[in-house]
């Protein structure tokens, strides 16, 4: 309300590009984004992997040494990841740049498992991707005798999962690409129609196996070429994670078909695959401590805010729903994996009627009573029981107290380009931000409010159809609490850390002068 602006510091940030670590032409993204935020100097991974892409080939030892273990054998290079130019988790000039470097060190066999976007990139537009996956191949190939071949086919919201409400869509998305099983069509073209044919979209595309592919192979390579880390941590700890640990983490899951686990089965219907005799590379490190051979490694970051809280002796709560628990550890940097001394994680579950409508979504996508996506159905998604839980939180904190909170709503209800449920979700958002603003005012307390890419702000493209993917504007951010004062106007995402700090602290700490690349954003100082 106008009150509201009337109290409140004011101004909008700038969240892509250069100025935030970013290649031009990159996606804002909510890992990025956090990373950004955390206040270390970050540097996108685009930058490392473009520098190794010589003439269009990618050249990595990494990668070379995958791709020759492969020819040692006479076996496959499997590639996996989403064929998207959109430059927020792929590029598709990426997957080329190894299909090349595969070729030309006389690799054999390529199979590919193609994760469809369908929301970073218009929702129908795998078809365009495909064809021109098959027109590169055939270029880079030419008259060599390599076998290419597209294996298996999957929307992103399947394949690329990241909740741990929903491990059984990464199990499905392993069980297609490791041993071939699941629904089974004659090509991609087939699988894309089937899924067009029932109101679908591109992310939700179900995992299919295509033509006679059985699965892997003895001593096949496996390369996971997606850049961002989120979407691709739950993949990679199905396929090298150690199976006591992975059967740990799937019992601890609230994903109920885990519910009495003895122990992970990785290979149930392949007793000649011998599963170590794979070879598996990530092209970044997904998580910390990942069990596999990385092509490329981020630097460490020492300075965080995450870190320095941490250090100053505060608590510091870091309260999510499922889809973003990953990205707020991202503010301690990218190396932290446990909590950090004083830091508590608490991950708010989805609400049963929504967790029970997207297990059903995913068996009958399409049919009657299923034709909307879960967000687009229930757009408040967990924001009143994570509300809840903040209230809680502010009620019991004192001076020492810190939250760091993920209101999910306007990036995941913004991706479904719908605006009616865009417009309920931000209700919620506003109802939720009203209390918590209130509850922290109350005990003197002080607020930031940011956001770390846009989204839902814009749901409509300039040719009048639905916007569901991340777009490059600026983000606003509020303080409310101290004084009104007026803000820079060029600030960034990496100016947040050091402000919030400087407040909280009373003074510019050694640490964060000499640890953060990010400026007070206070127009009157530097």
């Amino acid at each position: 309300n106008s009150r509201f602006f009337e109290e409140t510091s004011y101004t909008e940030l700038i969240a892509v590009g250069p100025p935030v670590g970013m290649p031009e032409g990159a996606k804002g993204s909510t890992a990025v984004g956090h990373e950004v935020l955390s206040g270390v100097d970050y540097v996108h991974p685009m930058y490392q992997i473009n520098r190794a892409i010589q003439n269009g080939v990618m050249v990595n030892p990494v990668i070379d040494e995958a791709i020759d273990y492969a020819v040692a054998y006479n076996s496959a290079v499997h590639l996996m990841g989403l064929v998207s130019n959109n430059q927020e988790h792929s590029h598709i000039l990426h997957l080329y740049a190894i299909m090349r470097r595969i070729v030309q060190r006389g690799g054999k066999k390529i199979v590919i498992h193609y994760f469809s976007d369908g929301r970073g990139t218009p929702p129908f537009s795998a078809p365009r991707f495909l064809e021109d996956l098959m027109s590169t191949a055939s270029e880079i190939i030419g008259d060599k005798d390599v076998d290419f071949k597209v294996a298996t086919i999957g929307g992103r919201d399947i394949t690329m999962n990241r909740s741990a409400d929903s491990w059984y869509k990464t199990e499905a998305t392993f069980r297609a690409i490791i041993e071939g099983q699941g629904q089974r069509m004659e090509n991609a073209e087939q699988a894309l129609k089937a899924a067009y044919d029932k109101g679908l979209t591109d992310q939700y595309v179900t995992p299919t196996v295509l033509g006679d592919y059985q699965g892997v192979d003895n001593h096949d390579v496996l390369i996971h070429w997606n850049f961002r880390k989120d979407r691709g941590e739950f993949l990679m700890r199905m396929l090298v994670d150690p199976v006591t640990d992975l059967t740990e983490r799937l019992r601890k899951s609230p994903d109920d078909t885990y519910t009495g686990l003895k122990r992970f089965e990785r290979w149930k219907n392949r007793p000649a695959l011998h599963y170590d005799t794979l070879h598996i590379v990530g092209l970044v490190e997904y998580y910390r401590g990942m069990n596999c051979p990385v092509a490329f490694r981020e630097p460490v970051q020492d300075i965080s805010l995450g870190k320095v809280l941490s250090t100053r002796g505060f608590r510091q709560w870091r309260v999510s729903g499922v889809d973003k628990a990953k990205a707020l550890t991202l503010l301690s940097g990218n190396k932290v994996g446990d909590p950090l001394p004083g830091e508590e994680r608490i991950t708010v579950p989805l609400p049963p009627d929504l967790r029970r409508y997207i297990k059903e979504y995913d068996q009958h996508k399409g049919e009657p009573g299923y034709k909307f996506e879960p967000y687009r159905k229930f757009p408040k998604i967990e924001i009143e029981n994570l509300t809840e839980k903040v209230l809680e939180i502010i009620k019991e904190g004192d001076s020492k107290t810190v939250l760091l909170i993920n209101l999910c709503n306007p990036d995941m209800v913004g991706h479904t380009g719908d605006v009616s449920a865009g417009i309920q979700a931000m209700m919620a958002v506003d109802k939720a931000l009203a209390q918590i603003v209130n509850a922290i005012r109350a005990k003197d307390g002080f607020v930031m409010i940011t956001a770390d890419h846009g989204n839902i702000e814009e749901m409509i493209t300039e040719d009048g159809e639905p916007n569901t993917f991340h777009t490059a504007n600026k983000v606003p951010l509020f303080i409310v609490g101290p004084p009104k004062t007026k803000l820079r106007e060029d600030g960034t995402l990496k100016d947040v850390a050091p402000t919030f700090l400087r407040l909280l602290l009373g003074t510019e700490v050694e640490e964060v002068r000499n640890g953060m690349k990010g400026k007070l954003l206070f127009a009157d100082k530097s």
